[in-house]
């Protein structure tokens, strides 16, 4: 199946201009905000709209327990009425400092109790479908936030794409922002594509360090005549392109299945990012790539 680059623009289709790390590590966008606030409203307010024991002292008692511990507000300020304090976790959930809208869903999570009222684990499943929709870096398990996606991992994305713009690598541009864009196409994203997007990068770098042939073992073999890569380095960077490769690998069997998702696209994304720097820079030091600067 060919890729559908047309989505891109010129500039960003040949790496003129870098395609967005998609995976939203420091911040929370406009979309997911929104999807949060729906993900409050539903699981919480209409709960205790359709709850049978429903009566007006539900939302005072819920607001106030938020007004007080977590919005740290002097009770004799509490709003007037149940709409008010409504619009003000609307707001906060929509304007508030991303890591405080994460914190608030935190302190839900901790203080509602799983029954006929609110239903905690089609919450918590509901919430992290919509992370993962939107490409979060975090999830939530245990009523915590946690990292699926860390800095590290990020700036690895960012070095592929400094150093191909550094060394006018165009076509691993061209592979990464491919790869990135069909992680994050809205409204359905194309993680197999995307997969083989990846692993195009590391095809390109190979075939630039070994111009003769179309392997990347022969790329590391040229590379070892000087750098002297570790053997169980190379043999585990070989294997990995092997798999990729081979008829029961991804390009194959795992294309067909189903089950591809988020994690496995992201999984290739970082790791090709990574692989590709790593050459990068052993080319670099056999001098077999021209700098742009």
């Amino acid at each position: 199946m060919e890729i559908d680059k047309d989505n891109l623009p010129f500039a960003k289709r040949y790496g003129f201009e870098p395609v967005e790390i998609p995976f939203q590590s420091d911040n929370i966008d406009h979309i997911l905000r929104t999807e949060l606030w729906n993900a409050f409203y539903i699981f919480i307010y209409r709960r205790l709209e359709n709850a049978e024991s429903y009566s007006k002292g539900t939302y005072r008692s819920l607001h106030q327990v938020l007004w007080i511990h977590f919005f740290k507000k002097a009770l004799d300020d509490f709003p007037q009425y149940d709409y008010q304090f409504s619009d003000f976790i609307r707001q906060h959930i929509e304007k508030g400092t991303w890591y405080k809208v994460y914190e608030f869903f935190e302190f839900v999570f901790r203080n509602i109790e799983d029954g006929h009222t609110y239903q905690y684990l089609e919450f918590e499943d509901y919430v992290n479908g919509k992370l993962r929709a939107n490409n979060s870096a975090y999830t939530l398990t245990g009523n915590k936030f946690i990292p699926v996606t860390n800095k590290a991992e990020i700036n690895e994305l960012k070095q592929t794409q400094s150093s191909a713009e550094q060394h006018g690598l165009t076509g691993i541009q061209e592979h990464l922002n491919s790869a990135i864009e069909l992680l994050s196409q809205k409204p359905k994203p194309d993680f197999r594509n995307s997969i083989k997007e990846s692993i195009s990068m590391v095809e390109v770098i190979s075939r630039i360090i070994e111009p003769t042939e179309n392997t990347l073992g022969k790329a590391l073999n040229k590379l070892d005549k000087h750098q002297k890569i570790s053997g169980t380095l190379k043999a585990g960077f070989e294997k990995l392109y092997a798999y990729t490769n081979d008829k029961n690998g991804i390009r194959h069997a795992l294309m067909d299945e189903q089950s591809v998702d988020f994690e496995d696209a992201k999984f290739f994304l970082i790791a090709c990012s990574s692989f590709t720097n790593y050459l990068i820079e052993k080319a670099k030091k056999d001098n077999l790539l021209n700098s742009k600067k």
